[in-house]
């Protein structure tokens, strides 16, 4: 038996034992606290979506629909579509068993705060603390691919001395929500960006136009055309773009939802210069620039990019070997 079968022996194993919901994510168990509405012990759940592992990780990252039903405030993010969460952000959240509430309930006695710990291709992880949960409840959604196929598993981890019953419900809906929005962004056409890194520094252009774009940074590529596949695309932006070949060497980041005008999905590829090319010159662009780690923070991205920054700093360090400062 492989390790994978081992995995999803143990996976099925844990299934049985632990009570799940119709929608078949979670559902409470019976706590030995009569009344105290919480399980002490919380099980392990998931659910599987035909749909490549940076897509689903992308729609977990969701900013609407991680604050309007994990948080269950009548608070509602922009509307704007592809405004994904980063380490650090912070959203109310209601505390109780109503599928929605003011904002001032939230942050006041009973409510709580949300923490987003990691948002990345590796899953979100998320800290809820409130006074009526009486410790911080830790929420993981981490998407797994399946070693054959194109189908991904997202495995939902929660931990915590106690998870609440009415959390239960929110998990099951966001998850639900995360599959809608999977469904939609998968068939999108896709815009490659490279993510050229040489030394530990990234490289970085800098746009003329649009005029609201001017002066604005952004990782080299564009649309993939009919008959190339992705890592032909990046070859072929980076030889249009900087007049110079590179090497694709593998995905960097979830995908990234462009605005709902275009109807695109962003997805950048690490790459390095091939044996023998020229420097990169700005060829449609208004200039380049060599990033190090310490000024990745401060430049002024597009939000698209923006949205890739955690990604990013992992691989500079990565390739650097130096601390992280952030």
């Amino acid at each position: 038996m492989t390790g994978v079968e081992r995995c999803d022996r143990s996976r099925e194993r844990r299934a049985v034992r632990s009570r799940r919901c119709s929608g078949g994510v979670l559902a409470p168990g019976n706590s030995s606290r009569t009344g105290a509405g919480t399980i002490p012990v919380v099980p392990e759940s998931a659910f599987a979506v035909d749909a490549p592992v940076h897509v689903v990780a992308a729609a977990l990252r969701h900013t609407r629909t991680v604050t309007g039903f994990l948080g269950a405030t009548a608070e509602r993010a922009p509307e704007a579509v592809g405004e994904l969460l980063l380490a650090g952000d912070r959203f109310p959240v209601a505390v109780g068993a109503g599928d929605a509430a003011e904002p001032e309930d939230a942050g006041g006695e009973g409510g709580g705060v949300g923490t987003v710990l990691r948002a990345d291709e590796a899953g979100l992880r998320l800290r809820l603390d409130s006074p009526a949960v009486g410790g911080p409840v830790l929420l993981e959604f981490r998407p797994e691919e399946r070693t054959t196929g194109n189908r991904s598993r997202c495995e939902v981890h929660l931990a915590g001395e106690s998870l609440p019953r009415w959390l239960c419900g929110r998990v099951s809906a966001c998850l639900a929500a995360v599959r809608e929005l999977v469904s939609e962004w998968a068939p999108r056409p896709v815009v490659v960006g490279t993510a050229l890194v040489e030394d530990g520094m990234l490289l970085a252009q800098q746009r003329c136009y649009p005029a609201h774009h001017a002066g604005s940074w952004e990782l080299p590529g564009g649309r993939v055309e009919p008959g190339e596949d992705e890592p032909e695309a990046v070859v072929r932006e980076c030889r249009e773009e900087l007049a110079t070949e590179v090497v694709p060497l593998g995905r960097v980041g979830t995908d990234i939802p462009l605005s709902a005008g275009s109807g695109m999905l962003l997805r950048v590829w690490r790459a390095r210069l091939a044996a023998g090319a020229r420097p990169p010159v700005p060829v449609e662009h208004r200039a380049l620039r060599w990033i190090e780690l310490s000024q990745l923070a401060g430049l002024e991205w597009l939000e698209a990019d923006r949205l890739l920054l955690d990604s990013l700093r992992t691989i500079m360090v990565a390739e650097s070997g130096k601390h992280d400062p952030k």
